[in-house]
């Protein structure tokens, strides 16, 4: 079922459209990249909440042709237009929980003095875990129609109920991920060996008072254009073919398992308030 719902993602990717959102994130990154190395980070921060903004749109247009197996640019804008809400609103919850946890896990640390110390092991285990259960939050919103609350809630009880097919779709995606990392880390690595190889000379004391700013300086504005493109080529593939296979695995397992539905039982009260079934 899962293999079967990544073949459905890549089968998706032969419509133009299914492109939008890895190309917009992309095109973010990039320009991103570009900006913190020529204008610093306080234009590319800026740029950064705008991409926050701009890709609920493209995510709800992506999950709206799957929904409706219509993979024409039309649909992609009505779905991403109308989805756009839903997806932003639980976005905006779900980041706000994250932050509060952290906060909250960060407290008696600071207590004790060692907030400082294990600070990004909090940071890392608390979003991991609250994300491996909410994951499924924005594909809930649009292929269900589920409220803000109520499509985090309907992730929970997603990963809950197909707790072996969810494991077995983030294994295939951190494959995926790894194998994608490493081809654009190994053609960057050669199309900028001359530039970083004098790095493989330097000791542990040269390697940590390294900065970024010195690495930047060493890539250069061509070096930071070639870093930018496959950094725009890695996200393209990466987050199309991750979303794709995201919203078919959910919509598939839905599908084979609707949520269950309340039955309503037919009765009325007598004029003494006394309740009788049909």
């Amino acid at each position: 079922m899962v293999l079967g719902s990544l073949h459905a993602a890549l089968d998706l990717l032969r419509s133009p459209s299914a492109w939008l959102p890895g190309l917009a994130l992309g095109i973010f990154a990039a320009s991103s990249l570009l900006l913190l190395g020529s204008s610093g980070p306080f234009t590319a921060e800026r740029l950064f909440v705008l991409e926050m903004v701009t890709f609920p749109f493209f995510i709800a247009g992506l999950y709206g042709m799957v929904k409706t197996n219509d993979r024409t640019f039309r649909s992609f804008t009505t779905s991403g237009i109308s989805g756009y809400f839903r997806v932003l609103l639980p976005s905006v919850v779900l980041i706000f929980a994250i932050s509060l946890t952290i906060l909250l896990a960060l407290i008696p640390l600071m207590i004790a003095g060692l907030a400082e110390t294990v600070l990004p092991f909090t940071v890392v285990s608390v979003s991991i875990t609250i994300l491996f259960f909410t994951f499924f939050y924005d594909a809930a919103a649009i292929l269900e129609g589920r409220k803000v609350l109520d499509c985090l809630r309907r992730s929970v009880e997603f990963v809950l109920t197909h707790a072996r097919d969810c494991i077995i779709f983030y294994l295939v995606v951190i494959v995926i991920s790894a194998a994608i990392l490493f081809g654009i880390m190994i053609l960057w690595t050669a199309a900028l060996y001359d530039k970083i190889s004098p790095l493989a000379s330097y000791n542990a004391t040269q390697m940590q008072a390294f900065t970024p700013d010195q690495f930047m300086a060493i890539l250069g504005p061509d070096g930071m254009a070639v870093s930018a493109f496959f950094l725009f080529a890695g996200l393209a593939i990466l987050v199309s073919v991750v979303l794709g296979f995201k919203a078919c695995f959910y919509r598939d397992r839905s599908e084979a398992s609707p949520p269950e539905v309340e039955q309503v039982i037919e009765g009325e009260y007598d004029s003494k308030g006394r309740w009788y079934k049909y």
